[in-house]
Formats: structure tokens, C-alpha cells, sequence
């Protein structure tokens, strides 16, 4: 024979049956209907390294490695934030225009009140977008290297090709006819020096 629950918990179980067979409503971000949206803002007080122009070997024994990161500022809580990294970008050249994989999706915080969000860091190489056939010529010649940290709370989506004239394929941010949201961009300008030259280095940290 079974035991007898405590009328007292007989409401409290039904309504956990009940939850249990619909999910609960999810915060969502909220924008005015006119205007310009806030993007997630980059501290730059916190991107790492702190140099926009950073000097790489040319000679180096073996390939440099730059771990590159940051931190987002973002007071709306309950919105998704995107992250993309490029490398050398040009909207004239198709290999350079989409974003080195993966594109970072950052939730909001979990309890809802950290405006601070991290960026995962990305680990450039450069020696991998050096010119084929013609890297140390590249280097030799003072060659320089363009990575940019593009972030936003609303990326437009892609259009098929062809791309419109003067467009930036994979960076440009939603416009409607109520609301145009923004990006914000950080860029490290990579310069390939002369081994002896003062600040030359192989990698950081």
C-alpha cells in the first residue's frame, strides 16, 4: 500500500508537473524603436598586448605566435554579443573577408547584472598569411599584418554573391527602418623588422 502524501504537498507537486511540461519564459533584450543602438564597447585597457603596432622578427628561429584578447563592456544584460576576428581584410578580396573560425556567440551573464564580458582569445600566427611563394621576400621587405577584433549585438546577415559595390561582407551591422545598430572594432597592426631591431619580437606573452 502506498504512503499517503501530506495534503499540503499535493498543490506543490501539481505544479511542478505542470513546469515541468513548458518551458519558462527567457529575458530578452529590449531596443527602442528609433535610433541608434549602444554596440558592446572594447576596453581597451584590457586588450592584450597593449601595442597596436607590434614589431615581429623577420628572422625568427621559429614561427611567432601572438595570443591576442579583450574584454567587452556591455550594459544590456540579457543580449547576445558576437565576436569576430579578421585577418588583413580587404572587401575587394574574397579570401580575406569572412571571420577566422569560429565566430565567438557570447550570452548574457547568468546572473544578469556582469556588464564585463570576455572575448575568447585568438592566437595569430603570421608567418600562416604570409604570401605564398614569396614569405621571406615579405618579411625581408618589412611586411605588415592587419588583425581586427569586430564585435556587435546585431550582425546584417550575409547576402548572396555578388556583393554589392563599397559592402563589408561579414562585418557590416543590422540597419532597419526603425533601428541601426553598430560595431565596434580594436586593430593590431603586425610590422615584420629587422632582427636588431629594438622591440623586435617572436611572440607574446
Amino acid at each position: 500500500m502506498s504512503p499517503t502524501l501530506p495534503a499540503r504537498l499535493v498543490p506543490a507537486l501539481l505544479l511542478v508537473a505542470a513546469l515541468a511540461g513548458c518551458p519558462l519564459p527567457q529575458n530578452l533584450p529590449e531596443y527602442p524603436t528609433g535610433g541608434t543602438i549602444t554596440p558592446p564597447r572594447i576596453q581597451s585597457d584590457t586588450v592584450t598586448p597593449g601595442d597596436t603596432v607590434i614589431l615581429v622578427d623577420a628572422a625568427c628561429a621559429a614561427a611567432p605566435s601572438f595570443t591576442l584578447s579583450a574584454l567587452l563592456v556591455d550594459e544590456n544584460t540579457f543580449e547576445k554579443v558576437e565576436a569576430r576576428w579578421f585577418v588583413d581584410y580587404d572587401p575587394d578580396r574574397a579570401s580575406t573577408v569572412t571571420p577566422i573560425p569560429p565566430i565567438q556567440l557570447i550570452d548574457g551573464p547568468s546572473d544578469g547584472v556582469t556588464i564585463e564580458r570576455k572575448v575568447d582569445p585568438f592566437v595569430f600566427r603570421p608567418y600562416g598569411f604570409d604570401p605564398l611563394g614569396g614569405e621571406q621576400a615579405f618579411r625581408d621587405g618589412g611586411g605588415i599584418h592587419i588583425v581586427e577584433l569586430v564585435v556587435s549585438n546585431n550582425f546584417a546577415p550575409e547576402t548572396p554573391p555578388p556583393v554589392p559595390p563599397h559592402a563589408r561582407p561579414w562585418r557590416t551591422p543590422l540597419k532597419t527602418a526603425t533601428q541601426t545598430f553598430e560595431t565596434q572594432v580594436y586593430r593590431w597592426v603586425f610590422h615584420y623588422v629587422p632582427t636588431a631591431t629594438p622591440g623586435a619580437r617572436c611572440g607574446y606573452p
